[in-house]
């Protein structure tokens, strides 16, 4: 009866062992890393963000993470149904949808109409416009930096968030996008 135990013991035991050595053979980093949603993003639309970023005089940095924030890295129901990138509302036709704003400092959920675009490229494009046409935004042209961008980003009422240019900012540094600002104009 001993021996039988002793059987059984070795056969749990090696067994153990086994799934462990499997186990860490077939989890075993091989050096490539899938890309985060958030990078597949970052990395789909930089050359979007580059070229509008050169047409209308914008900070490529700030062009791209501005459109990660507002899109929710390209997941919103807004970027993914309507291609609106960048949570640009309409004063009249568009597409009814919930937002978060505040006002008098007090967050709220409301119900707002955005812009409706057939790509994703003129979603860029009606923004390279707007940043670069809108006197509201002068201060975006005239920064001298990405911070300085994302700030009169705020400044100009872009968003309600208190915090809006610090996120954008984030998201620059987080992805090291103010390398995109060092890329040579064509």
């Amino acid at each position: 009866m001993r021996k039988k135990k002793n059987n059984n013991s070795f056969f749990f035991f090696s067994a153990f062992i086994f799934i462990i050595i499997v186990f860490v053979v077939i989890s075993k980093d091989d050096g490539v890393r899938e890309l985060t949603y958030k990078e597949e993003y970052l990395q789909g639309t930089k050359r979007l963000a580059l070229d509008t970023a050169q047409k209308y005089k914008l900070y490529p940095s700030v062009v791209l993470a501005q459109s990660a924030l507002e899109s929710g890295f390209g997941r919103s129901k807004l970027s993914e149904e309507h291609n609106n990138y960048f949570g640009i509302k309409s004063n009249s036709k568009g597409v009814k949808l919930d937002t978060v704003e505040y006002i008098r400092g007090e967050k709220k959920t409301l119900n707002e109409n955005f812009r409706v675009y057939d790509s994703k490229k003129d979603s860029f494009e009606d923004y390279g416009r707007l940043i670069s046409e809108s006197p509201r935004y002068e201060g975006v042209l005239k920064a001298q930096n990405y911070a300085e961008a994302c700030r009169a980003l705020q400044s100009g009422g872009y968003a309600t968030d208190p915090s809006y240019g610090d996120k954008i900012i984030g998201i620059i540094e987080s992805y090291e996008l103010y390398k995109l600002d060092e890329i040579p104009v064509d």
